[in-house]
């Protein structure tokens, strides 16, 4: 059950530095000592494989920041507040994250971004049916940053991982594999 998340994971992490490290900096694209970001993103994802017995629904937003540490990688935290509509009781879910988020610039101010994130979260309701109230996060995505004056626009594609890794028992470990999209809005120190 856990091998394609394993797969994706590995995956990721073998390419990111490969990215990251492409293309050559230039006039204009100069890359500054540190920048930070933050931004505010909706997203809707629905559950897409390894099936627990229900079907999750999840919608809400992302409040990130970061800042850049070295080259292209960022540290990243964010904060999701999210609905899950799911069999039984609905519920709520907010949580922290913290992980990186790779950008390049191929040519011109279009960034192209990778992340990868873990965490944790607590729920109005158990989530999924089955689960518990706690349950530790992963997520992994990418997208696009396009500037428009002093703010980005971003659009991208994530995976998100809800759960409890067994904290109870293995019966009580149903997990949710979702993915979906994100839209955000956010701004740029030096932008």
């Amino acid at each position: 059950m856990r091998m394609p998340v394993a797969i994706v994971a590995f995956l990721i992490l073998g390419c990111v530095p490969a990215l990251a490290g492409q293309g050559s900096v230039t006039a204009a694209t100069p890359i500054r000592p540190a920048a930070w970001h933050v931004d505010f993103s909706g997203a809707a994802l629905h559950e897409a494989w390894d099936f627990n017995g229900s079907t999750e629904k999840t919608a809400g937003v992302f409040f990130g920041i970061d800042r850049r540490v070295w080259r292209r990688m960022a540290l990243r935290f964010e904060l999701p507040a999210l609905h899950i509509s799911q069999d039984g009781d609905d519920a709520w879910l907010g949580g922290v994250t913290v992980g990186t988020r790779f950008r390049w610039r191929p040519g011109g101010s279009v960034s192209l971004f990778v992340e990868i994130s873990v965490g944790v979260s607590n729920s109005t309701n158990p989530t999924p049916p089955r689960g518990t109230n706690f349950n530790y996060l992963a997520l992994m995505g990418g997208g696009v940053e396009i500037p428009v004056r002093r703010v980005y626009l971003s659009l991208g594609g994530r995976w998100f991982h809800v759960s409890n890794a067994s904290l109870i028992d293995a019966a009580r470990n149903p997990d949710t594999q979702s993915l979906g999209v994100l839209f955000g809005i956010g701004w740029r120190s030096g932008s």
